[in-house]
């Protein structure tokens, strides 16, 4: 008896029990779920290098605070400088008497900090995430009842406390468009209501328990996890319904032949292995992003993995138990044989592409290449307030920001500068003189300001101004470029184009390792599931093929402004994410399909059977599983932080593709065309 049936025979003898531990599970973990946003930092785009260092010298000794909240002062009335100058100083009084506030900068104590009828203030906020979150709430309580001058909060952990809380927003709304039309098609798609409630009870279970389970981890594990984490949970969670989904299908065709208990252990021997495989295959696609050393990959990563594996075994064994509970009732509903699709359009449209097998690969081949070609000029950077809707005030803030001072609407560097000192501590050799004239020649320099530590002697700091936005590839370069010509020095970089920079950099640089990893290691998963090298090999290359159409609809939706979206570059965590999600769950499909046409090869040894019979039974399961996911991901292309919606429609759009021109066209016509290659395996005997 294989492991599959031991776990389904257990599930059924000890139904009452399995069914009761995840049911009381789930009560426990409920209120620890909804508490996980409190445990949620900022979106964790940091890279723990030379750009933090440099921060947190700069806020110790210059009280210039890493990541300060900026209270902006607008004297739209023109009132007299003393009259603006004392309310300045009022509300930075009120706002300093708010728990873990400080007040790091002021207009009043530094000129520059005021231009015209505008002034900011930099204000410190210290504290635990709730904390920073709760003073922040506080702050903006303080400033939003003036109305003799006009005060508005931004800076970074305004803009990410507001992305934080319209996530939030974003996922209600989602939920609640999202799962009555995945309701919807399940039960169509398994001919009842009570059949369609199991994968819904099932997906639920899987995102309270997991959300729960990162709430401890947060709270208690000392981690760092970036706010993406409370959006990609549920979306995973509720998107691999579709194992349930199979689950239930399957046993309801195997009933018809076989008593409840025989159903179960053929449903847990053939869908169960699929699961399995299936999520191997998407955790070894997680896994591959943890060389990404970055919380917001490695949190989101964690998060997706426990998701995983709680709705893996809440499938094989909760699943089977409630199927084995509910089993007349379940079966006396409608349920179609998958395979009578053979008298249907599955069977006509299969027919065609198996008749037209190499036409009909050209013309898939086509609309991916139609669909890939946008991402030529796809561009992806660092998101920041214009993430934010246009009308809000942490971006308005922002924007008038860059247009009032220099500092915002010029690159910054930073630079701490150290004199080399002989074995006796005498200075050796002055390096400072030389690095300032050799910027003044620099002609994308503007300006540098030079201050000199009052606490350790022989060090620089230097503010260096450049043309151009800190995330244009010119001031990252530029960082790059003097990073490298100051090597041999004791000299330290950072300012926004670093930080731009060394993101883009761990980005790129370490992608290459997860694409090896996630591709040799899926391969090798599916080439001992399947015992062949060819199918394998094929699949790896379409969800290539898919993934990489979606981020060329992505460039074309948002990059180039399409449907009256705001032109926009592609937030630098999307594809990634996009990439490690999609590439294990859109797998589910595949797996799903080449199970069922595995199972019918080694009963015939006939390939276009094979073929024919696997699509047959499978092709409406596998379109209701992404139609289900399609429902769960699309409604997040209308929410208000341009993150999610990109991550919605990315996800939506890779899917579509893959169930459609992969799965219905592709796997067919090159299984037909490839014959009975497509199971070889050397050294093997197939």
């Amino acid at each position: 008896m294989t492991i599959y049936r031991r776990m389904a025979s257990f599930s059924i003898r000890n139904r009452s029990w399995v069914i009761t531990f995840w049911v009381l599970l789930t009560l426990v973990s409920v209120p620890f779920a909804i508490r996980l946003s409190n445990v949620l930092g900022d979106h964790g785009l940091k890279t723990h290098g030379e750009y933090e260092q440099v921060q947190e010298v700069w806020s110790r000794e210059l009280r210039m605070p890493d990541e300060p909240v900026i209270i902006l002062f607008d004297n739209y009335n023109s009132r007299p400088k003393r009259v603006f100058h004392a309310f300045i100083a009022y509300k930075l009084n009120q706002l300093e008497r708010v728990r873990g506030v400080s007040v790091a900068a002021s207009p009043l104590e530094r000129q520059e900090m005021e231009q015209g009828n505008y002034a900011y203030a930099l204000v410190s906020v210290t504290g635990s995430a709730l904390e920073r979150k709760k003073a922040i709430g506080q702050i903006r309580e303080k400033i939003s009842e003036e109305r003799e001058f006009k005060v508005a909060a931004t800076g970074k952990p305004v803009i990410q406390e507001d992305v934080n809380r319209l996530s939030k927003q974003d996922l209600k709304t989602a939920e609640r468009i999202g799962i009555p039309i995945a309701f919807v098609i399940l039960a169509v798609a398994l001919g009842g209501l009570l059949p369609a409630i199991i994968p819904i009870i099932a997906g639920a279970m899987s995102v309270f328990i997991a959300m729960g389970m990162m709430y401890a981890i947060g709270a208690y594990g000392h981690s760092s996890l970036s706010v993406f984490v409370y959006n990609v949970i549920p979306m995973v969670g509720m998107a691999v319904i579709d194992f349930a989904l199979l689950m239930v299908s399957r046993f309801r065709e195997e009933r018809k032949g076989l008593s409840a208990d025989e159903a179960i252990l053929k449903t847990m021997a053939t869908s169960g292995r699929a699961i399995v495989v299936s999520v191997g295959c998407v955790i070894l696609a997680l896994i591959g992003t943890f060389f990404i050393r970055m919380p917001i990959f490695n949190s989101v990563a964690l998060g997706t993995l426990v998701v995983l594996l709680v709705s893996l075994m809440i499938n094989l064994t909760f699943v089977p138990a409630l199927l084995y509970r509910l089993r007349n009732p379940i079966f006396s509903t409608r349920a179609k044989d998958n395979r009578s699709g053979r008298n249907g359009l599955w069977m006509f449209f299969l027919t065609v592409v198996l008749r037209r097998p190499l036409a009909s690969a050209l013309l898939a081949l086509f609309v991916l290449f139609i669909s890939l070609y946008p991402v030529r000029a796809m561009e992806v950077g660092i998101p920041g307030s214009e993430s934010l809707p246009k009308d809000k005030e942490s971006r308005v803030a922002a924007e008038r920001m860059a247009e009032r001072f220099r500092e915002y609407s010029v690159s910054q560097v930073l630079m701490i500068v150290k004199e080399e000192r002989d074995v006796t501590g005498e200075r050796n050799r002055n390096i400072v003189d030389p690095i300032r004239h050799h910027l003044a020649r620099d002609p994308g320099v503007i300006g540098i300001d030079t201050v000199r530590s009052s606490v350790e002697e022989g060090v620089y700091y230097l503010t260096v101004w450049l043309r151009g936005k800190e995330s244009s590839a010119e001031s990252m370069q530029w960082v790059r470029d003097r990073s490298d010509l100051y090597s041999q020095f004791d000299v330290r970089i950072g300012g926004e184009p670093k930080y731009h920079q060394e993101v883009h950099d761990e980005v790129f640089n370490r992608m290459r390792y997860v694409l090896i990893f996630v591709l040799f290691s899926n391969f090798i998963v599916l080439s001992i599931a399947f015992r062949s090298l060819i199918i394998p090999l094929k699949a790896v290359a379409m969800n290539l093929a898919s993934i990489g159409a979606s981020f060329g609809i992505l460039t074309w939706i948002f990059q180039q402004g399409s449907f009256g979206m705001e032109p926009t570059d592609i937030a630098i965590m999307i594809p990634v994410f996009i990439f490690g999600l999609t590439f294990g769950i859109s797998m589910d499909y595949g797996v799903f399909l080449l199970s069922r046409i595995y199972e019918r090869y080694r009963e015939t040894a006939d390939n276009v059977e094979a073929i024919r019979e696997g699509l047959a039974a499978s092709g409406k399961i596998i379109t209701s599983a992404a139609a289900i996911m399609i429902a769960v991901t699309v409604p997040f292309a209308y929410a208000d932080v341009t993150g999610v919606k990109q991550l919605g429609i990315g996800i939506a759009a890779a899917l579509f593709l893959d169930a459609t021109i992969m799965r219905m066209v592709l796997v067919p016509s090159l299984m037909k065309l490839f014959g009975k290659w497509n199971w070889w395996l050397p050294f093997g005997k197939n």
